[in-house]
């Protein structure tokens, strides 16, 4: 089993997910795998502070983006692992319970026919109160990656960034991480890295597991709290997805997806001209994201006509191109 995650300047929360680490029982073997993304806020420091107490393999990335360090990893160790190995992929900001990796472990053994095993996750939040969130707790999923299912088979799109294992023959096949999608250091990232790459492994024909006892906690911070925040990720949910449903699609799909978004739109407006004043995020939260899912729509509208422009115009470079996505 490996383990891989990708920090930026976010030194204070890995201090605490380090820490919670040293009460995880790792399996023997084990390596955890953190990639730099060009913090400047003293993470090097902290990463090497526990080389001695963690089974910790460093590595730098300076392209920006999670995706990019995901693929960093993965690139260089992934044919040196048995196929059937668990590939754990995690976030900096996640409170592991004990028994985090060897639950996984254990799935994986029991559950040969699948390739792909989701965890839960639940909130750390950053202070008692959040009844100011009440209108928008059926998105809290959404809002701060929190998914809960019982054991069992389920979709490969349950398994979330900061809770989720691959098995080493999926990514030894070639198949890596979109780096168009995720963290990128900006914040009108389209979301949506892990569950572009679960959707093409469903589409795919993979099978997954829901391992309710692999649980970790998800450090919610006290900015993510804040209404801008909150309209933000929303736009950039609705965004990945409109994109996602996009590619490789036409004209048909661009307008189906922006009748969608109007409809969207004009819905939460009307609604909230109705609602009370507590309802009022909620109501921002839903125009945000269909706002984002026009935008992603269009985007992905042409970008699909400039590959094609570029696939007519250079056939022979199209023709010898390798895809390192495995599309």
């Amino acid at each position: 089993m490996i383990v891989i995650l990708s920090t930026l300047n976010g030194k204070a929360r890995l201090s605490g997910m380090l820490e919670a680490m040293l009460a995880v029982r790792i399996p023997t073997g084990t390596a955890i795998h953190v990639v730099d993304n060009g913090s400047t806020d003293g993470t090097q420091v902290l990463l090497d502070s526990y080389k001695d107490r963690l089974p910790l393999v460093l590595h730098a990335q300076p392209i920006p983006g999670k995706n990019h360090c995901l693929n960093l990893v993965l690139s260089q160790v992934c044919d040196t692992l048995d196929p059937n190995e668990l590939v754990v992929l995690t976030d900096d900001d996640i409170l592991p319970g004990p028994d985090w990796l060897e639950e996984m472990e254990i799935a994986g053994r029991a559950h040969g026919d699948c390739n792909v095993f989701a965890g839960r996750i639940l909130p750390q939040w950053p202070y008692s109160d959040i009844s100011h969130l009440e209108a928008l707790r059926g998105h809290f999923g959404i809002l701060f990656s929190l998914t809960h299912s019982k054991e069992g088979p389920c979709t490969p799109v349950l398994a979330w960034g900061p809770n989720m294992a691959v098995r080493a023959s999926v990514f030894q096949s070639g198949t890596r991480f979109d780096p168009a999608f995720g963290p990128n250091g900006s914040i009108s990232f389209p979301m949506g890295s892990e569950t572009e790459l679960m959707e093409r492994l469903a589409a795919d024909g993979h099978r997954a597991w829901f391992v309710e006892k692999a649980c970790v906690r998800h450090m919610i911070r006290a900015a993510q709290l804040e209404p801008l925040s909150i309209v933000q990720r929303a736009f950039r949910h609705g965004y990945g997805i409109g994109w996602r449903q996009q590619r490789g699609r036409g004209g048909l799909q661009l307008v189906r997806a922006q009748f969608s978004a109007l409809r969207g739109v004009l819905a939460a407006r009307v609604r909230q001209l109705r609602a009370e004043e507590s309802e009022d995020l909620l109501h921002e939260f839903r125009e945000a994201w269909a706002h984002g899912l026009a935008s992603g729509a269009m985007y992905g509208y042409h970008l699909n006509r400039e590959q094609k422009k570029f696939a007519s115009a250079f056939p022979d470079r199209r023709a010898k191109a390798r895809d390192p996505l495995n599309h």
